[in-house]
């Protein structure tokens, strides 16, 4: 699995009764919008970040800030992190087209790390990516009210951990229920938990879900809003699982390795009161594979196996496509018999932006139309402060291209932005890291409007 370091461009009450899980999700006592995107222009922007660790916490890394416009951006960033004892500030120009690395690290000592950053302008998104892994994490506009993420894991040598900023003037409470494949539980401690304004905490959810493989969680925020993320330390790796704010009937993985000695699962939770039945269509170059399906009980967790499977051929990347009788939230957990890496699915976006944020060029990347009626993109390839080229794409309904050969060469992609846009938010953008194994560690492409 991906180790090796990665070049900086810079430092700058005991458990709810069911009728209780159903009331929380379905309620609208806490009409806080859901997270939103803040396009290029828009007068000022915020984007927050959490998840990132110290050492110990085997999830150090980098944010990334990157400016997607031809105007120049002036950024405040304010760090806090739990063990911490105050906030710290610092400030930056990102000029037209470039990018800018912080480092929570350097400045200041705590434990798990949150960023907030004020932006005089739109257009400009941010990735966290942990540097001893690659792993990677999106920044968000604003916090949520409800959040879904699947695939945990606290079985020995794996932990669980939920980072949860409040990036609120005033204090936020929210109760938190887990799904795994013996149903729901809403464990005491973590019922009506507060988070005080503008600060971080962090939940072992290991201490309530013990030794448990593939269970999902759901966040109700019962008063203001939160980023969150799931820190998931799996034996020999760790990943930033950034969940969702939204279930989905449908979806695709179109970068799942099967190469040997990998490892590649779908891990399914169902947060609702009725059975969901899962289903995947494989493609994989000119194999025929027939559809892998799995039955998910109400408020509970399953799993698809992709590799190793006998009846999926181990023939480079395969592409699955979900679709669901209910609303589930499906993950994608890749890696070896070593550790697993979790990787949400994406959603459709009308401006995307693929970043390689780790200099080390991605092994594959892809553009899918999620729509049943042909697009185009318009896309342009960001490089050392300007534009380096750009393009048009035509994309069939329900089409996959590979960026590479869209831009005359994955190698075009290393060290570079690209960005894509399209005239409805139907563009899934998917990439995978150079790995050994093959395609175990994917790269998060961000919404950038």
């Amino acid at each position: 699995m991906r180790k090796s370091g990665l070049p900086l461009v810079a430092t700058v009450v005991v458990g709810i009764a069911l009728a209780g899980v159903i009331s929380a999700k379905d309620s609208v006592s806490n009409p806080v919008p859901n997270p939103g995107v803040t396009g290029p222009s828009a007068q000022s922007s915020a984007l927050y970040c959490t998840g990132l660790t110290n050492a110990k916490g085997d999830l150090r890394g980098i944010v990334t800030f990157i400016n997607t416009t031809s105007a120049k951006r002036q950024v405040v960033v304010h760090a806090v992190a739990t063990n911490a004892a105050a906030a710290v500030a610092t400030a930056f120009t990102l000029g037209p087209y470039a990018r800018q690395v912080v480092t929570p690290t350097n400045l200041l000592v705590g434990g798990t790390y949150a960023l907030a950053a004020q932006i005089d302008g739109g257009g400009v998104s941010a990735e966290q990516v942990v540097t001893r892994y690659g792993t990677q994490a999106p920044c968000v506009n604003e916090g949520v009210t409800t959040w879904y993420a699947s695939g945990f894991d606290t079985t020995v040598g794996s932990a669980a951990i939920l980072s949860i900023y409040n990036p609120t003037a005033t204090a936020a409470v929210f109760n938190v229920t887990t799904f795994s494949p013996g149903g729901f539980l809403s464990p005491a401690p973590l019922q009506g938990v507060s988070v005080g304004p503008h600060a971080v905490l962090t939940l072992d959810l290991g201490s309530a879900i013990v030794a448990t493989q593939n269970f999902g969680v759901q966040v109700n925020v019962l008063r203001g809003s939160l980023v969150i993320v799931g820190d998931q330390i799996s034996r020999d790796t760790s990943s930033l699982n950034y969940g969702t704010s939204l279930l989905a009937t449908s979806g695709t993985f179109p970068l799942v390795t099967t190469a040997k000695g990998s490892v590649a699962q779908v891990r399914i939770a169902n947060p609702g009161p009725a059975p969901a039945k899962v289903t995947f269509t494989v493609k994989i170059k000119k194999f025929v594979v027939a559809p892998q399906s799995v039955a998910v009980a109400p408020y509970s967790s399953a799993m698809v196996s992709v590799t190793p499977n006998t009846a999926i051929p181990a023939a480079g990347e395969a592409s699955l496509t979900m679709t669901s009788t209910q609303p589930v939230d499906a993950t994608l957990a890749t890696g070896t018999k070593n550790g697993l890496t979790l990787s949400p699915m994406g959603v459709a976006m009308s401006r995307a932006v693929l970043s390689d944020v780790t200099g080390g060029g991605f092994a594959q990347a892809t553009v899918t139309n999620t729509s049943n009626a042909p697009t185009t993109v318009t896309w342009a390839l960001l490089h050392h402060g300007s534009i380096n080229s750009t393009g048009l794409t035509p994309l069939g309904a329900g089409q996959t291209v590979s960026l590479g050969q869209a831009l005359g060469g994955r190698a075009k992609l290393q060290g570079a932005t690209l960005v894509l846009t399209s005239a409805t938010p139907v563009l899934a953008v998917n990439a995978i890291l150079t790995t050994f194994p093959y395609g175990v560690t994917m790269a998060a492409s961000l919404n950038g409007g």
